[in-house]
């Protein structure tokens, strides 16, 4: 085989991970949206994002703090098992419209609220959400919370107690 054979082939194996990675990442910046593990279930209809968030998810721990709009920004991109913090409202910094049609979404089963931080001990559950391309375009998602971030849980990417 061709040195030639060999980078095409190799091309054609990196160049779709690569873009598989860029599509399902919300921006460039680091971070994740969540939402309430009562909500993970396939099939379910969404909020990731909003300034209602804590009432439109079931959190096993009890109610989210309002001030928590659904975008965590203290880790790289959502991973199970982990804990994280997050500012609150927009201080959080959400990424900026449009999304990709599919993001990889935390889910919490608790989180809490010291001043201005907003923290969960744990991340259970990392799913796949599958975001709603044609609410987008009628004014939906912004970075503001005012304009809601929804979508359907389209795949479960981690469990917890299923990470060895």
């Amino acid at each position: 085989m061709s040195s030639g054979s060999i980078r095409r082939r190799a091309a054609a194996v990196v160049l779709p991970l690569a873009l598989g990675a860029l599509y399902l990442a919300p921006t460039a910046s680091a971070g994740s949206f969540t939402i309430g593990d009562g909500n993970a279930a396939l099939g379910s209809h969404v909020t990731f994002w909003g300034a209602q968030w804590w009432k439109l998810n079931t959190l096993s721990g009890g109610e989210a703090p309002s001030s928590f709009k659904g975008w965590v920004n203290s880790f790289p991109a959502p991973m199970c098992e982990l804990a994280w913090t997050t500012g609150t409202g927009n201080s959080s910094e959400p990424p900026q419209a449009p999304l990709p049609a599919y993001i990889d979404v935390a889910v919490a089963s608790k989180v809490n609220q010291e001043g201005s931080v907003i923290a969960s001990s744990t991340t259970p559950t990392v799913v796949r959400v599958q975001t709603n391309v044609a609410y987008e375009k009628k004014s939906g998602y912004q970075n503001d919370p005012g304009h809601e971030g929804i979508g359907t849980v389209v795949g479960i990417v981690c469990e917890e107690n299923q990470i060895s």
